[in-house]
């Protein structure tokens, strides 16, 4: 990953030199380089935006309906610098009962019940119990401050249970 990434850059960088030398150089309007030059940028910016998801990055995508959950991180929310905190789980999705072929990592607002019901599902993993989770709407509807700020912006929550033990064949 690290080699095409290189790759990548010095192309980047070879675009450049040569978008330069026909701004500089060429007879064209100076509305026309400035187009140029706003147009190369824009790619930039499209690029960096999908090497960001392509290396690791967590997506703020909704977390699939039925899934297996590996581990998270909670970041609690901090008042002195206004941090409204995030939850980054890892997850392999388990479309049609079936295991997706590599786990994805994704960014949560931060949930006060969602940070609980995520502490338990560690303990239960630390235990040696593998965690299934599933997506679930959200029943209560919060009303004032308070409780808005506890259960933060997410629109459903997490149930996790442990793996059902396998189906052995008839002797």
């Amino acid at each position: 990953m690290t080699e095409s990434l290189l790759i990548l850059v010095l192309a980047y960088v070879a675009l450049t030199a040569l978008l330069l030398l026909a701004i500089i150089t060429g007879r064209l309007h100076w509305g026309a380089k400035l187009v140029l030059l706003l147009v190369a940028f824009g790619f930039y910016w499209i690029s960096y935006e999908g090497w960001r998801q392509a290396q690791g990055w967590p997506t703020h995508a909704d977390i699939p309906e039925k899934w297996l959950f590996h581990y998270a991180v909670v970041e609690e929310p901090r008042d002195e610098d206004g941090f409204a905190g995030a939850i980054f789980v890892w997850l392999t999705d388990l479309e049609n009962n079936e295991m997706a072929s590599q786990p994805r990592a994704y960014k949560l607002p931060y949930d006060q019940s969602t940070h609980i019901n995520i502490q338990l599902a560690i303990k239960e993993i630390r235990h040696g119990n593998i965690q299934l989770g599933q997506r679930t709407e959200r029943q209560e509807d919060p009303t004032d401050a308070e409780e808005k700020r506890a259960f933060g912006s997410l629109k459903y929550q997490l149930e996790f249970s442990d793996l059902p033990d396998p189906a052995l064949p008839e002797k």
